[in-house]
């Protein structure tokens, strides 16, 4: 058993790269009563067959400059669509010029909001490079100042090295000085006992 299988209006249309308004006006025409449905929503329902049906329509309709009505037409000389439908779909010139018409805003008016959403998604970016730009001025500020109070702890550094330097310095001085002194001032006895019993033994001798 064969199990009918149904697609939404805005599936088919996708598929046939068509709008959704053209698609319905479509229905219209090429596709009959029992093929196409209505959800509790509102939206058509389309069955394999009508799909088939459609997609041949937008196919002749690519190849060549022929109408919708003539399209109907050698539709329903193939047996492919029923009589009826020509007359409970049926459209003049000026009806074909205004579903054009109507298709053809319908797409402006998706291109204007197409293009305010660009618009809008590039504005929303730029407002985010702008708070960035701002965070990172921040931090940059923030970095200079961090910068300035590394240079001034350095300064800090240097004078700091160069006073215990200096005090240093004074304090080898001292430590010179007074060695000085201290080995001016000590009495100059020999470290070397052989020198001791030399001078004893020389004195004996001498007695």
């Amino acid at each position: 058993m064969d199990v009918q299988v149904w697609m939404a209006s805005k599936e088919v249309a996708d598929r046939l790269d068509v709008h959704v308004r053209t698609l319905r006006n479509w229905l219209e025409m090429f596709v009959p009563e029992h093929e196409r449905q209505k959800n509790p929503q509102g939206h058509y329902l389309i069955s394999e067959h009508g799909f088939a049906l459609l997609k041949e329509v937008k196919e002749r309709k690519d190849a060549g400059n022929a109408s919708l009505r003539d399209i109907q037409r050698q539709l329903i000389e193939e047996g492919k669509l029923p009589e009826e439908i020509a007359t409970a779909g049926e459209l003049t010139a000026a009806d074909e010029a205004a579903i054009t018409i109507a298709a053809d805003r319908s797409v402006q008016s998706v291109s204007l909001h197409e293009l305010e959403f660009t618009v809008q998604e590039t504005l929303l970016q730029f407002q985010k490079e702008m708070a960035a730009l701002s965070t990172f001025q921040q931090m940059q500020s923030t970095i200079l100042q961090k910068i300035a109070d590394i240079e001034e702890m350095q300064e800090s550094l240097r004078l700091e090295m160069r006073r215990v330097t200096f005090e240093m310095d004074l304090m080898q001085q001292r430590l010179t000085r007074r060695k000085q002194r201290y080995e001016k001032h000590q009495p100059r006895l020999s470290l070397n006992p052989l020198r001791w019993f030399t001078r004893a033994d020389r004195s004996i001798s001498a007695e």
